[in-house]
C-alpha cells in the first residue's frame, strides 16, 4: 500500500509561467501558438477516441480540436493572469499519471514575491493559514521543505462550502536567500504560492506538485554558471542598501 501511495504523491508535473506581455491587437502571440501545440500533443489520443464516437452516433463534423483548447486555456490562464497585483505571477502546472498525457491540466497557481517583513520566517506559516482558516474541515497538514536556495514549507487543508462540496486549500511559503554576487549582499525574497484544487484525485497529488515548483523556482532564481542572469531576477535597485 505505501509502495503504491508514494507512486500516486511522487508523480511528475510540468509547470509553466503565464507571460505578463500581452501582444497588441494583430500581432502574433507565440505563447498561445506554444499553448496550441502542446495541448493538441497532449489531447490527441482522447480526441481521435473521442472523434470516432461521435461520428458513429452523432455523424457531422467533430467540433473540437487540440490546438483550439490549447488557445483556449491560454485565454483563460491571460485573463487571470491579468487579475494579479505587479508582485504576483501566475504559474500553471499539468500532472501525469501516464507517460505523455497529462491527468490534470492546467492547475493554476498564484505565486507572490515579497520583501521580508522579519528576519524570521516562522511569521510566514500563520500568513498562510498553517494554524487553520475559517472553512477547514479539519487541522490542515505542514510538510517542510529544502531547496538550493532556502527553506519552506507547504499546507494542505480539506475545506468544504457552505453547500457541502470539497476543496483542498494549498499554500505554500519558501524564503530564498538571492547570491548577488562580488560583495553584494544576498537578495531576500519570500515567495508565497496558493491555490485551490476541487477534484478529489488531484487532491492527493497536489501537494508533490506544489513542492516541484518551489523547487523550480528556486532553481530558476539562482543566477546562471556563465555570470548569465537567472530566469527570475531578484536584484538590490542601484542606489538602495540591503540590510
Amino acid at each position: 500500500m505505501s509502495e503504491k501511495l508514494s507512486a500516486l504523491t511522487d508523480i511528475p508535473w510540468h509547470w509553466e509561467w503565464v507571460p505578463g506581455d500581452v501582444p497588441g491587437e494583430g500581432e502574433d502571440d507565440p505563447w498561445a501558438a506554444h499553448m496550441a501545440e502542446l495541448f493538441k500533443e497532449w489531447t490527441s489520443e482522447g480526441l481521435d477516441a473521442a472523434r470516432q464516437s461521435w461520428t458513429e452516433e452523432v455523424g457531422g463534423e467533430f467540433p473540437i480540436t487540440g490546438d483550439a483548447v490549447g488557445h483556449s486555456v491560454a485565454a483563460w490562464l491571460r485573463e487571470r493572469a491579468a487579475q494579479l497585483p505587479a508582485w504576483s505571477r501566475l504559474a500553471w502546472g499539468a500532472a501525469f499519471l501516464e507517460e505523455g498525457a497529462p491527468r490534470w491540466a492546467p492547475v493554476p497557481v498564484v505565486v507572490e514575491f515579497h520583501r521580508p517583513e522579519a528576519e524570521d520566517p516562522n511569521y510566514l506559516l500563520e500568513l498562510m493559514g498553517a494554524g487553520g482558516v475559517e472553512g477547514d474541515a479539519r487541522p490542515p497538514t505542514v510538510e517542510y521543505v529544502t531547496t538550493l536556495s532556502g527553506d519552506g514549507f507547504r499546507v494542505f487543508a480539506l475545506g468544504r462550502t457552505s453547500d457541502g462540496a470539497a476543496y483542498g486549500r494549498v499554500g505554500a511559503a519558501l524564503r530564498l536567500d538571492i547570491p548577488q554576487g562580488g560583495d553584494r549582499a544576498d537578495v531576500g525574497v519570500d515567495v508565497l504560492l496558493s491555490t485551490l484544487v476541487l477534484d478529489m484525485g488531484l487532491m492527493a497529488v497536489i501537494g508533490s506538485g506544489t513542492e516541484q515548483l518551489m523547487q523550480q523556482i528556486a532553481e530558476e532564481s539562482v543566477p546562471k554558471p556563465d555570470g548569465g542572469q537567472a530566469r527570475l531576477g531578484f536584484h538590490v535597485p542601484q542606489g538602495e542598501v540591503q540590510s
